[in-house]
């Protein structure tokens, strides 16, 4: 069964997936059509095309592109819209008759009409497109997603009930959002919605590929699970998986206790109750910033809570289900656990609804990774904007500088007494303050306590401390066992420890420990608590910061610094490689591979960092950015979210969103401050944060603002491939050369199948007998021309269905060829593979003088050998050495070389056969495997001759060995019958045959100069 990747959420990593690679190429625009929609325009026109279609994406001019068509109100802009899109939209992918107007919205600078595409009435899976009117009625731009050249059926084999069903399962096997070391509760999971929908993949990753007819099912139980799971429909197939929930005005606070017992659920605060009446820290929290959160938004652009329509913003404390310490949005409530409440975090949670609301982006690779930026852009935001929790949010950061409250590398130093001073090993643990770079320093206590069946010794700490007064106010020092760290961490704070030092057992290395306290914490080695523990006198310690580096005494861009259960900070906005993210495209911390969604949590650092140098202004790769201040930077993403973005737009796609932003907002004097007002009065009495408020007039966005943010763009490389992921070719095409400088290549056996299959044999398995696919031939292969041997992986089949499940293996079998005796031997053949990855690929096995066909290992492989290991359970190559997949980051298979050594293989003289086989899971495939130039040959000193034939005379042919001054004998025969053997006289023999035309088969001898050879020629005889 094939299933999503395990993740987690806001701290660190989010859902994975299984995205089924489909062959298909991106479109060329028609020419004609771009000419047309440029002359059209009063100015020159800006086109850039859509990474996924290869069509154009977006367009835009600084005049009109339909003038001459007026548009003085919302219903002529969107009339002008519709006009142009009815003559252009084929230029962006679509039919014109394919796009519905599905929403006009007023915005500071005009009006955005949007059309989604169906086709035959069939939704298109996150294709919009959006137009763009100003109020002088010029249309400006039309950007967004389109799927072309659609030509499917739009009748699903699968039912929407089958779906459900099998969507359903896949959820409760295993969810896509869970820690890997814990189980998600699956209670109450259902199915919310299943639409049938035109799906194209690669769409999200920005690469070409198939369109196909899909089940797109979203599976919650409005609580830890709320997925999406795309099902191929025709054959049920899992194609694509991305958790929806996102981790980290009429209020409600639901308090479950963290437990699991439903019938403890609470609501403990609704609006108009007394605040902060009974509610704890925590509570408090929660309410105070979904509060803010809602004014922020209400006050500066008129949104009226997450969905535009005063939606009810409820929060949950102490889910148990929610693995802490985390957060999340999970499409109807955002979820908190206790110490994980921060105003930026609580903000950032109702960032992703609002996210889910506008823009739509899809929780997948880049527009995952805009996703949660915009989550923590508007969780800084806010933090900025407010009161609470704030230190030093206002202290500017310096170019280049972690915070001084990033946790990294500490050092623990005894100062006395003397016979036991010197550095220490140390780690820091995973909460309280972080060790300033000056050092704390404090007498350090051993901690008694009493020993009995919860801790067997009276240094481990899992009983109160029997000296408290000793401890009180100075560090103490406890052993590690027994019970868990948290309890040791409770019992020092509530002995009033101003940190706690836990000693690791013998032998056990040295890590750093969880908890939630606001206390120091650090761990130590097994000797350095003996140390302490037998000292003659008082121990007095300094523990620091251990990093070299020049640090700001400033919080200023963290996030999640305040939530007390994360220990600190999770991400740094302004230096993201603080935290092991990103700041620009090419950096090394730029995320490649699928997991994390594709890397949303970190490659987020990029967008993060755009907007801090935006606000804030720096210099940075080799850039320098002019700040604009956080209301103009704010008003721009929110500009660019709610009219330009569309669910699957990348980074390219922001980054030029920001330049329109910035174009339509220039000269606007209607933008406003951004504003959260002082107070919301509660009719229970007191009264929460943040309120209806007049925001303040913005001062109006110039060119120079637009200059930072193409600035920043380029500073960040927002427009750039990721190259340091190196999606290359699966094959290296560089292949060396067979033969050492000084030897030449002598070849056994070729085979290039423009005769067909001729001479070679084929078996098969599969799981429903008939259901596999035989090998043939086929030209025009990735660009050859030629014939070769092609094994293929349909886009077919029915996982698990008694008739429609494809399971199976195709093996291709060579003639028996004979092992050379000659230097180096060694087997060759060209392919290109575009298969399912992990589910269909393919391989090669071995016959050794009629044994049983095996693998060829691993280690015979001299060049361009199997890459991946088949999923354990695709069929008959499970868990084998594969060619899988297809090319890095794309749908192509470009040829390569594979070169086996066969002396790893068998001895000179032994016969061998080889299989190639393909092996196919049940359902779905890509195009196949291809072959060509299959060759044994091996290395020599000698000259290799080259056999050549002419007729000279009526009934005569002449056969030329030509080498070095070649001597000896050949043999020549036709159709398997002897001509005859002639000895060569100046490299040259001649014999008699029939007029016409005739191919020989020629054996040579081979001298002490030239290398014995076989060769086929024809000649056409006089």
């Amino acid at each position: 069964m094939k299933l999503g990747k395990q993740g987690i959420s806001l701290a660190l990593v989010a859902a994975g997936l299984v995205a089924t690679p489909i062959a298909a190429f991106a479109a060329e625009p028609d020419p004609s059509g771009i000419d047309q929609l440029k002359a059209a325009a009063d100015q020159t026109v800006t086109l850039k095309k859509e990474g996924a279609t290869g069509l154009i994406g977006y367009a835009s001019t600084k005049g009109d592109l339909l003038p001459g068509v007026a548009a003085d109100s919302k219903s002529e802009a969107a009339a002008k819209a519709r006009e142009y899109l009815d003559k252009y939209a084929p230029v962006f992918g679509a039919e014109a008759d394919q796009l519905d107007q599905s929403k006009v919205s007023t915005t500071p600078a005009g009006w955005t009409v949007e059309f989604e595409q169906a086709y035959k009435d069939v939704p298109v899976f996150g294709g919009v497109l959006k137009a763009h009117v100003d109020k002088a009625g010029d249309l400006t731009s039309v950007n967004g997603f389109a799927a072309p050249n659609l030509d499917l059926s739009t009748t699903p084999k699968w039912s929407k009930e089958k779906a459900s069903a099998r969507a359903l399962e896949l959820v409760k096997s295993k969810p896509a959002e869970a820690h890997t070391d814990s189980k998600v509760d699956t209670t109450d999971v259902k199915v919310v919605k299943a639409d049938l929908n035109v799906y194209r993949m690669g769409a999200a990753q920005g690469v070409s590929g198939k369109s196909l007819l899909a089940w797109v099912v979203e599976v919650s139980n409005r609580s830890t699970v709320r997925e999406t799971v795309v099902l191929d429909a025709a054959s049920g197939k899992p194609v694509n998986r991305y958790s929806m929930i996102h981790s980290a005005n009429e209020r409600e606070l639901v308090e479950k206790h963290n437990t699991p017992d439903t019938g403890d659920d609470a609501t403990v605060w609704v609006e108009n109750d007394a605040f902060p009446g009974t509610l704890d820290q925590d509570q408090q929290n929660e309410v105070a910033t979904t509060g803010e959160s809602y004014w922020l938004f209400k006050n500066t652009f008129g949104r009226d809570s997450y969905d535009g329509s005063g939606a009810k913003m409820v929060t949950v404390n102490n889910d148990p289900a929610i693995s802490c310490p985390n957060a999340n949005w999970n499409g109807a409530t955002t979820n908190y656990c206790s110490g994980v409440t921060s105003d930026d975090v609580v903000a950032h949670e109702w960032g992703h609804a609002y996210t889910e609301h506008t823009s739509g982006l899809i929780y997948q690779w880049q527009p995952g990774a805009l996703n949660e930026a915009y989550s923590d852009m508007w969780g800084n935001t806010l933090d900025f904007l407010n009161t609470r929790e704030n230190t030093t949010d206002d202290v500017a950061r310096t170019d280049g500088h972690c915070s001084s409250s990033t946790r990294g590398a500490i050092a623990l130093t005894i100062n006395s007494p003397a016979d036991v001073a010197g550095d220490c090993p140390a780690a820091a643990a995973n909460f309280g303050p972080v060790y300033p770079t000056a050092g704390v320093t404090s007498d350090i206590v051993v901690g008694l306590d009493a020993a009995n069946s919860g801790g067997p010794t009276t240094t481990d700490g899992c009983s109160p401390l029997e000296n408290a007064a000793a401890v009180n106010g100075k560090f103490v020092l406890v052993d590690r066992g027994t019970c868990p760290f948290t309890q040791k961490v409770a019992n020092a704070k509530n002995a009033g420890a101003k940190g706690v030092v836990i000693a690791f057992l013998e032998g056990q290395p040295l890590g750093s420990i969880s908890g939630n306290s606001d206390i120091y914490g650090a761990t130590t080695d097994y000797a350095t608590g003996q140390k302490i523990k037998n000292a003659t006198g008082t121990v007095n310690i300094t523990i620091k910061d251990a990093s070299a580096e020049s640090k700001d005494e400033s919080v200023r861009w963290l996030m999640g610094e305040d939530s007390t259960a994360f220990g600190g900070a999770i991400r740094d906005m302004w230096n993201p490689t603080c935290y092991g993210d990103p700041g620009k495209v090419s950096d090394e911390e730029y995320h490649c591979t699928t997991d994390d969604s594709g890397g949303v949590h970190s490659n987020s650092g990029v967008i993060n960092h755009h907007y801090a140098l935006l606000v804030d202004g720096g210099a940075y790769n080799d850039v320098n950015v002019a700040g604009i201040g956080l209301d103009k930077a704010a008003n721009l993403i929110w500009h660019a979210q709610t009219n330009y973005l569309t669910p699957t737009s990348g980074f390219p796609e922001y980054a030029q969103a920001m330049v329109s932003s910035c174009a339509d907002l220039t000269g606007v004097t209607s933008l406003k401050k951004l504003t959260l007002g002082t107070s919301t009065p509660q009719t229970g009495g007191g009264e929460t944060p943040g309120g209806e408020a007049a925001a303040p007039a913005l001062e109006p966005i110039t060119a120079a603002d637009c200059a930072a943010v193409a600035a920043a763009n380029t500073a960040t490389e927002l427009a750039d491939e990721p190259v340091q992921c190196n999606f290359g070719p699966m094959l290296d095409p560089n292949t060396p050369a067979l033969c050492g400088e000084g030897t030449n290549e002598v070849t056994t056996y070729t085979e290039d199948f423009e005769d067909g299959l001729t001479g070679w044999t084929q078996d098969a398995e599969s799981l429903v007998p008939g259901n596999d696919y035989p090998w043939e031939t086929l030209s025009g292969v990735e660009g050859n021309e030629t014939k070769a041997a092609w094994g293929p992986d349909p886009v077919e089949g029915q996982c698990g269905d008694p008739v429609g499940d494809i399971t199976s293996r195709n093996g291709l079998i060579s003639p028996e060829i004979t092992v050379p005796a000659g230097q180096t031997p060694r087997l060759t053949f060209d392919h290109s593979v575009r298969t399912e990855s992990s589910w269909d690929g393919g391989n090669v096995k071995v016959s050794v003088n009629g044994g049983d066909f095996t693998l060829v290992d691993q280690a015979a492989y001299l060049f361009n050998a199997p890459g991946a290991t088949m999923d354990p359970d695709s069929g008959y190559l499970a868990s084998e050495p594969a060619w899988t997949g297809t090319d890095g980051g794309k749908f192509t298979g470009q040829w390569g070389t594979t070169i086996v050594d066969l002396d790893a293989i068998a001895d000179a003289g032994d016969t061998v056969k080889f299989r190639f086989d393909l092996g196919r899971d049940g359902c779905n495939g890509v195009e196949g495997w291809a072959i060509d130039n299959v060759s044994v040959s091996y290395c020599t000193e000698k000259a290799v001759p080259e056999i050549s034939a002419t007729s000279p005379k009526r009934g005569k042919v002449e056969i030329t060995v030509d080498g070095e001054r070649a001597s000896g004998q050949i043999v020549v025969s036709e159709n398997g019958i002897r001509v005859g053997r002639f000895t060569l006289k100046k490299e040259e023999a001649t014999f008699r045959a029939f007029r016409g035309t005739h191919t020989y088969k020629v054996v040579y001898s081979g001298d002490r100069n030239n290398e014995a050879i076989t060769e086929t020629v024809t000649v056409r005889v006089k």
